[in-house]
């Protein structure tokens, strides 16, 4: 007697988020992506977080870290 699976258990679903999640990051870096750029992707996509708490938290601390963040770029507000 065999037991029939249906589904995948919490930890399958994990581990496949998660590999979808290392493609992602490995498809980026793929376009040759500087060290400020992996910065600016990591707080625009915390900025998309449906959790308030955990997008004012990631995307202050990662803030702190990108420069020039708090100054405006010249060359795109005058164009």
């Amino acid at each position: 007697m065999s037991i029939a699976k249906f589904g995948q258990t919490d930890f399958e679903k994990k581990a496949e988020d998660t590999q979808k999640s290392r493609e992602i990051v490995a498809e980026i870096l793929n376009f040759g992506v500087s060290q400020q750029q992996i910065l600016r992707i990591a707080y625009l996509l915390s900025l998309e977080l449906e959790n308030i708490d955990a997008m004012k938290n990631i995307s202050q601390c990662i803030k702190t870290y990108i420069e020039g963040l708090e100054e405006p770029i010249k060359s795109v507000i005058e164009t």
